[in-house]
């Protein structure tokens, strides 16, 4: 099919509370995915355009929330390894109380397939994740919040003393998302028109998509968002190499 899956929400459940992020004033409900979405999540993944590596397909388990607060993830990476889908994420690497989260849990992420994990060094340094993971995992990539690293979530969070970095492309320029008919899928089975799109307004299911395809529609963030350009890289080529920072 003519589409392709950007990201899978595990979780929408946070560690953090980031000033700079708009999952704070999310109005959704907040939950973990079951096994059964997550199951027919990888049913998409398999049918979609998403792209390949050594003959599996790739995709983020991560959208709004940190994906190690289910405890069905080793589970749900089991399964899409088993079905020829490679999957990674991004995340926090602590929970609530700024512990790291322990290597026993990252080995068995790795023992179900995981190879490699992106980080966000919200609140300890690289280096910490790097010792912490060593032997383990590879850490695809860091992000470290930092001024310049942010944009306005297409309006979504106001950042008035932190510079704003957007895209160059001209707002009725099409996005990846566009182009591409790329979503994200949330731990409920709503379907994201991006991954900026924090409250799944497109009004569509998971089950929809599986019934009838997807073709991309714009949602009210896209009136003014000059953000999306360049987000498909995140994708291609998956795993080997970093993806850029959004």
């Amino acid at each position: 099919m003519n589409y392709k899956v950007m990201q899978i929400e595990t979780s929408n459940f946070c560690s953090l509370t980031c000033s700079y992020c708009p999952h704070p004033g999310q109005k959704r409900p907040k939950g973990n995915m079951d096994l059964d979405t997550f199951k027919k999540c990888i049913k998409l993944v398999r049918q979609s355009c998403n792209p390949e590596r050594d003959q599996r397909k790739f995709v983020w388990l991560n959208h709004f929330g940190e994906p190690l607060l289910n405890p069905l993830l080793p589970k749900f990476i089991e399964h899409a390894t088993e079905n020829g889908v490679e999957v990674s994420f991004a995340s926090n690497g602590v929970d609530s109380t700024n512990t790291m989260f322990s290597r026993s849990l990252w080995q068995e992420l790795a023992d179900s397939g995981l190879r490699g994990v992106g980080i966000s060094a919200h609140t300890r340094p690289p280096e910490d994740f790097t010792r912490h993971l060593d032997g383990i995992l590879d850490i695809l990539y860091f992000w470290e919040p930092k001024k310049g690293n942010f944009h306005d979530w297409a309006g979504q969070v106001d950042l008035p003393s932190w510079k704003v970095t957007q895209s160059d492309a001209a707002p009725q320029q099409p996005c990846d998302y566009e182009k591409e008919h790329m979503f994200a899928i949330t731990w409920d089975g709503r379907i994201a028109a991006c991954c900026y799109d924090i409250e799944a307004q497109t009004g569509l299911s998971i089950d929809d998509v599986i019934a009838n395809g997807y073709l991309f529609e714009p949602i009210s963030l896209c009136a003014t968002c000059t953000l999306g350009r360049g987000d498909s890289s995140w994708l291609i080529p998956p795993i080997t190499s970093s993806p850029a920072t959004t």
